[in-house]
């Protein structure tokens, strides 16, 4: 008998019932069959996928970090694997190491509305304003009425003082989702309608009534 078949056919029978124990939600056994399955075929990216849902399940961020790490040195061209890579670092507040792993995200597809929300907003968490406006202006030229795009211009403009601006594009965001209201209400009271009346464009046509 080939010794290969036998070692995947051991290592695809661990990983089967490591994915019945996650259905059961009980990680820590489905962690040891699929840790043993990894010591037989490390490269294993049914394990590894499992391993970081393990990881993630049972507040353990940096191994499920670990886990993409391998997966990303078997298929270092997948979005997905970077977008997850760079999600979990922002839930850590690594937005330095989020941003990167985006970034690699979206040249392998630049098309991802919601990656180039999440780029946008860790930007704006570095104070790298002119690299978030860019991010949101790529958001909503593939999704013109994202209001969480709409919104965070509007911080964006509000930083560079362009309260015109921050106002229209807010105005526009609360058309489309009136909840944002609670989030902007703080500062669009604060802002001087005298002081920004000559600037102050028309929104006429785009906010929808």
């Amino acid at each position: 008998m080939d010794p290969t078949y036998t070692d995947n056919g051991e290592v695809e029978s661990l990983v089967d019932q490591a994915s019945s124990l996650i259905e059961k939600q009980l990680f820590n056994e489905a962690m040891t069959k699929l840790h043993r399955g990894l010591l037989v075929d490390p490269t294993n990216v049914r394990a590894l996928e499992n391993l970081v849902i393990c990881n993630l399940e049972l507040g353990k961020p940096k191994m499920a970090i670990q886990a993409l790490n391998n997966l990303l040195q078997i298929e270092p061209t997948s979005s997905v694997r970077w977008g997850d890579k760079g999600f979990i670092h922002l839930l850590l507040n690594e937005n330095s190491e989020g941003i990167g792993a985006l970034r690699e995200s979206l040249k392998l597809q630049p098309r991802d509305v919601r990656k180039w929300e999440l780029l946008a907003t860790a930007l704006i968490s570095e104070d790298q304003w002119e690299e978030a406006i860019d991010a949101l202006e790529k958001s909503l030229d593939l999704d013109p009425s994202s209001p969480i795009a709409w919104y965070n211009l509007a911080i964006c403009y509000l930083y560079f003082e362009d309260f015109g601006s921050a106002l229209q594009a807010a105005e526009y965001a609360l058309s489309i989702d009136p909840s944002l209201e609670e989030l902007a209400e703080g500062w669009m009271d604060l802002i001087d309608d005298e002081l920004i009346e000559a600037d102050y464009p028309s929104i006429d046509g785009i906010a929808a009534s």
